[in-house]
């Protein structure tokens, strides 16, 4: 068996979960297995601090690098890279915009696991059995670690509540709404429209709700999160097409490409 990493410094944040603990909160490798002990569907696929002892495993790596801080996890058939184990450093706190749930007091205020895809399916990080098996396997590290403070989410520089993210994952992969709420970040503009940040990463544009939609803005955000779960998974937007609210309003999904977002206007 051949296992090669490029290292904890190399893994790309942007494309993984962050958990955010206290300081001296991260857990060992230990208190990973132990608590993953519970979950027949995840496992640890490969350690490095054992795969180094072991005379017929050879192991590739840069001698500057430390064996104690990652594991190889397995789930559902994939493998992710979790990052950051004590007594090795913890990895880079990334930044924070929206909080979903949660208080973070500067981003230097914890320390850091981050859950990322292995190197073999590195290249389809945005593939949405990938996305959906690696947020679960987070919300099972989340309901299995104590002093987890947050989850951080970097593609919409989020950071969500554990109970709240762990909750809202479980009921998307049991076929319920997407988790908007903590997988984007949702913000209001000067004009007061509504526009997205993160949806991005998943279908390759953000949103925009025009000012008109917006002036109930727990309304707009309800709409946002309801156009947001038809629309991942899907087929790009390539051409307008109608959307019907809860209150039997029609209005129009736009693509602009130009400008990297779907437009929601009135019909």
């Amino acid at each position: 068996m051949d296992h090669a990493r490029s290292g904890r410094k190399h893994a790309p944040a942007a494309r993984g979960l962050v958990l955010l603990f206290e300081h001296g909160s991260r857990p060992d490798r230990e208190t990973i297995r132990a608590a993953l002990a519970h979950h027949p569907r995840i496992s640890i696929s490969h350690d490095p601090a054992i795969a180094a002892h072991a005379p017929h495993v050879v192991v590739r790596k840069d001698p500057s690098e430390d064996d104690s801080d990652w594991l190889e996890l397995l789930a559902d058939g994939l493998t992710f890279d979790l990052f950051g184990m004590c007594p090795g450093p913890g990895i880079a706190i990334p930044e924070i915009e929206y909080l979903f749930n949660c208080e973070v007091e500067s981003e230097a205020s914890g320390e850091a696991l981050g859950l990322f895809p292995g190197p073999h399916i590195a290249h389809g990080a945005k593939a949405l059995p990938i996305v959906r098996t690696l947020l679960g396997l987070g919300a099972a590290l989340t309901r299995s670690l104590d002093g987890i403070r947050t989850v951080c989410w970097p593609p919409a520089r989020s950071a969500i509540a554990p109970r709240f993210f762990a909750r809202t994952v479980d009921a998307w992969l049991a076929g319920g709404p997407f988790p908007a709420l903590g997988m984007l970040g949702m913000r209001f503009d000067e004009r007061g429209a509504l526009t997205t940040e993160g949806l991005d990463f998943f279908i390759g544009s953000e949103m925009a709700i025009e000012p008109g939609l917006c002036t109930d803005r727990t309304a707009a955000t309800r709409l946002a999160v309801r156009v947001v779960h038809e629309l991942v998974g899907r087929e790009c937007l390539s051409a307008s097409r109608e959307f019907v609210t809860e209150a039997g309003d029609t209005l129009l999904l736009v693509p602009d490409p130009d400008a990297g977002l779907i437009r929601i206007t009135r019909a």
